[in-house]
């Protein structure tokens, strides 16, 4: 050992009133402490009077080396002039302390450490030291920042499910009342292509409340056994268009590939939004691969990535780009953030992507580094069914229009008047409530109502009792609920029941018709 550093027996020795007393079971149980024991005095000159074995673990230098000035120089630049300044103050005061910190080891490796400490005075021939002990606490920290990172999407999550219900209110009218007005403005082109303009502009709003909504976990999804083959098979096309001939496109597929329960739209979604940020990490070409595998997670791999161990499928998605630094990449899954030029992006397509991953039980991952390329990883838990055959928005079979009576309960005035001009106009017959007291009134009167077509949240009343109680008097009577707020929100505070029938806002006529049909048949 350096002469920096004397042995423990000597050191414990002058501490000791009784230099001739046995040490050597001291001795052990610091040295096979899973931490590094150290005596350092805190004189100008400090120097290390002593540090135990694990001390080269922790730091990855030989113990002999491990003096204070050595020490100070590995701590991390944005951690070194905090630490220093907190030990001038504790060592002055005389008092214990625990600080925590980072040192960048000679390898590179960026390491937490907690380090706890008492200061000694100085007595007789004995200079005032420091003594204490350290320990790695980097996966505490990791475990921190993941869960921080996990309350403050959730926070996000509930701000988008907050503010969804007025704004596909807003968005319902506008869509609805610009079909309308297609619908009269004839020869006009100048005026229809106005009114088109209007209603892309409001169907853009609609996709960003929906990609929002699909990173809060509270988007309405519908799951179905599916391979990830299919999938990606089936939106290669989309995706060769999406990126240019510049880029070059490989997938390696296992086969066979488990099946996992998601909305196939949400794993194309996914496909895209992957697609599009490798396309613009690689503006003069590249290339972009796609892989799925089978993979069974174990505890230790399940602690460090957050999933619960089991067997999963996973779509590795990876592209020979500028890369992301750590910070970039920390942050890359939160909604709004974006590296790219304004007006070049909105900050939401990997955000989506984590949304997707979690409301379908699994996780996202992404490793890069700047000049090197960027990997995401999607988790998905594999199930035993196998996948189910769906018909393309082409082979959908359209069937004759249903005809009834319809109770529409709806509070804002903007909505009922649009649904009531959309339904009459199919031929139905519609019976008007602004209100649930009103509903009851006009439902005690008519003993014909076919369907009750209700907003969930109202005043006085929410739109499932309003259902149950009209319910008790008219078992027959079917019930199609409409809302703004997300299908997970309004299930988890019991406004409506796990899978009761519900169109979601903005809706266009073709979907109330078709929804209100269905209900009906």
């Amino acid at each position: 050992m350096a002469e920096s550093a004397e042995s423990f027996d000597s050191i414990a020795s002058a501490f000791s009133r009784d230099g001739g007393r046995d040490l050597s079971p001291f001795r052990a149980l610091v040295e096979t402490l899973p931490a590094a024991v150290y005596l350092v005095t805190i004189e100008e000159e400090s120097r290390t009077l002593y540090m135990s074995p694990q001390g080269e673990r922790l730091f990855g230098i030989p113990v002999g080396e491990a003096n204070a000035a050595r020490i100070r120089e590995m701590l991390h630049p944005d951690d070194r002039e905090r630490v220093l300044s907190e030990l001038s103050r504790v060592n002055n005061a005389l008092e214990p302390a625990t600080l925590e910190y980072r040192i960048v080891r000679p390898d590179g490796s960026v390491v937490w450490l907690e380090d706890t400490s008492i200061v000694i005075p100085a007595e007789g021939s004995l200079p005032a030291c420091s003594q204490g002990y350290v320990i790695d606490v980097s996966d505490r920290k990791r475990l921190e920042e993941q869960l921080l990172q996990a309350q403050k999407m959730e926070a996000v999550g509930q701000l988008a499910g907050g503010i969804a219900h007025d704004f596909n209110n807003i968005l319902t009218a506008i869509e609805g009342y610009t079909e309308f007005a297609l619908g009269r403005s004839g020869t006009d082109d100048e005026l229809r292509s106005d009114l088109l303009e209007i209603r892309k502009a409001a169907r853009r709003a609609s996709t960003l409340t929906r990609q929002i909504l699909a990173f809060g976990r509270r988007q309405v999804f519908h799951s179905r056994p599916v391979d990830l083959n299919d999938a990606i098979d089936e939106a290669k096309n989309l995706i060769l268009r999406l990126i240019g001939e510049h880029i070059e496109v490989a997938s390696h597929l296992e086969v066979p590939l488990g099946t996992v329960l998601v909305d196939p739209s949400q794993i194309t979604q996914v496909l895209v939004n992957l697609a599009v940020n490798a396309r613009d990490a690689m503006p003069d070409g590249g290339r972009l691969t796609i892989e799925t595998a089978n993979v069974d997670i174990d505890e230790i791999v399940g602690h460090t990535t957050g999933l619960v161990p089991g067997r999963y499928v996973v779509l590795r998605v990876a592209d020979t780009g500028i890369g992301m630094d750590a910070e970039t990449a920390r942050r890359a899954f939160e909604p709004f953030f974006t590296t790219k030029p304004v007006g070049s992006g909105t900050g939401l397509g990997l955000s989506m992507v984590y949304g997707i991953a979690q409301q379908s039980g699994g996780r996202v991952s992404v490793y890069s580094e700047p000049g090197h390329g960027t990997v995401v990883r999607v988790y998905l838990p594999r199930i035993e069914d196998e996948p189910t055959e769906v018909l393309s928005a082409d082979e959908v079979v359209e069937g004759p229009l249903s005809s009834g009576t319809i109770l529409l309960v709806e509070d804002e005035d903007v909505i009922r008047k649009l649904a009531l001009r959309m339904l009459e106009g199919q031929g139905y017959r519609v019976l008007a409530a602004s209100e649930p007291r009103e509903a009851m009134r006009i439902a005690a009167e008519y003993d014909d109502i076919d369907l009750l077509l209700t907003d969930v949240v109202m005043p006085g009343m929410n739109g499932q009792e309003l259902a149950r109680r009209l319910l008790d008097e008219s078992p027959a009577m079917r019930v199609l609920f409409t809302s703004g707020y997300p299908a997970g929100a309004m299930t988890g505070q019991g406004l409506i029941e796990e899978g009761a029938p519900l169109l979601q806002k903005p809706f266009s006529s073709a979907a109330l018709l078709e929804r209100v049909r269905d209900a009906l048949a």
